[in-house]
């Protein structure tokens, strides 16, 4: 696992996260790992400064809540294997759910899925691939599904389910609604961070804990390239990553871990 860079007190930055060096094998994994995308990640210490202002200056942005709920067994056998059943309220109406089989490892060893993505996360220490399947949905069939009132099975493509299947092949019985984990998210403009797609989010768990999340995305190939810019850009601004590095998803499993029969 590697460690967090550490600046000097009189340089004025904070600690940098640390991706490999460009001639780091791990990236020539990834270039070769046949994902759609890969998304830097860096869970970060919470800022003082409310979303979007921390990263954004004097550009303006625009603040986006989510509402993201798990659909897992009462003991989040899911959770256990690495296999996510998420529905996503974007506001406005607009649902979405996504059924997510995440391995560790820059390589996925499923098969892909037609209609599927295949991303590679790249965090300080580690990789994970994720295959996943995603489908927008009816408001009112998605309330229904979040208030318990109809199976999420029911709101499954043929193709959701399948993969689903292919994961867990004996899983029986319904899937509960844990969450929701409210995301606030804003985009940060190229001008600012010089990345292309650059987000901040401030992550409200249920339990009440505020964790932050600063992510890029790009072709396989600028993996490096990227990780390189978005480290400076952290440590230029002040952000200091958190101790444990992993997703904000990993993050709220634990929490439901922790308190799972």
């Amino acid at each position: 696992m590697l460690d967090h860079v550490r600046a000097s007190p009189a340089s004025g930055l904070a600690p940098a996260p640390r991706f490999p060096p460009d001639d780091d094998p791990l990236w020539a994994s990834v270039a070769s790992a046949g994902a759609d995308s890969v998304e830097l990640k860096v869970l970060l210490l919470p800022g003082a400064g409310a979303v979007p202002s921390r990263f954004t200056g004097g550009h303006p942005g625009r603040v986006r809540q989510r509402r993201l709920y798990l659909l897992d067994t009462a003991d989040l056998l899911l959770a256990r294997v690495g296999v996510h059943v998420r529905l996503r309220d974007r506001g406005r109406d607009r649902w979405d759910l996504t059924v997510r089989v995440r391995g560790e490892d820059a390589v996925a060893a499923l098969p892909r899925p037609a209609g599927a993505r295949v991303e590679v996360d790249v965090l300080p220490g580690r990789a994970l691939h994720s295959t996943e399947l995603r489908e927008a949905l009816a408001a009112d069939r998605a309330v229904a599904c979040r208030d318990g009132a109809l199976d999420v099975h029911a709101l499954m493509t043929a193709a959701q389910g399948a993969l689903l299947a292919a994961a867990v092949p004996h899983l029986a019985g319904a899937l509960h609604v844990h969450g929701p984990l409210t995301v606030e998210r804003a985009v940060v403009p190229r001008p600012r961070c010089g990345l292309a797609h650059a987000r901040h989010e401030r992550c409200r768990f249920p339990g009440g804990r505020v964790l932050e999340e600063f992510s890029a995305r790009c072709p396989p190939g600028e993996a490096p390239t990227v990780a390189r810019a978005l480290a400076h850009f952290l440590s230029a601004h002040g952000a200091a990553p958190a101790t444990r590095q992993r997703t904000k998803t990993a993050a709220w499993l634990e929490e439901l871990l922790a308190g799972a029969p």
